[in-house]
């Protein structure tokens, strides 16, 4: 079994994006995301929440055939402050979403997307699969920030989330 650590940033809103977001619509966005996460993520295709007590959320979602080497995953999800959240698989794969601040002034937000897979068909010794597994994932991870960040902007701008 091979650990992959990679973690992928986009801004959120770099010139010229329309609407801009504030802090508390990315925060209602991620929400959203914990409980409806194929809204947001191109290889998810289902998300049943199964138990929502304190704040934690246990949900099962379905990946798309053969876009990940899993059919599902159960999930338990918690979100700390409007700062991130956390999601972590019953086999120890770890995900999480941060927003953080730039330097360029109040609307200046980053989402990072901090990835720990766990891949068991593949050895530590195995260099080739440990490449060819970490191109493909950083593919998927770029897709899923920035997916995100589109379907949180077109919510604002339909009214699911409020300006």
């Amino acid at each position: 079994m091979v650990r992959i650590h990679y973690a992928y940033t986009s801004q959120i809103n770099p010139e010229g994006a329309s609407p801009v977001l504030t802090l508390p619509q990315i925060w209602q966005g991620l929400q959203r995301k914990i409980r409806f996460a194929q809204e947001f993520v191109p290889v998810i295709e289902g998300c049943e929440v199964l138990k929502e007590e304190d704040g934690v959320v246990t949900r099962v979602v379905k990946f798309k055939k053969g876009l990940v080497p899993k059919e599902q995953a159960t999930e338990v999800v918690r979100g700390y402050g409007m700062s991130w959240v956390d999601f972590e698989q019953e086999d120890g794969t770890h995900v999480r979403n941060v927003i953080s601040s730039g330097p360029g002034g109040p609307e200046d937000f980053h989402m990072t997307y901090m990835f720990e897979f766990l891949l068991p068909n593949i050895s530590e010794t195995d260099t080739e699969g440990k490449e060819k597994e970490t191109a493909r994932l950083t593919g998927m991870s770029k897709v899923a920030v920035e997916s995100s960040i589109k379907v949180i902007r077109e919510m604002v701008q339909d009214g699911r989330i409020p300006s």
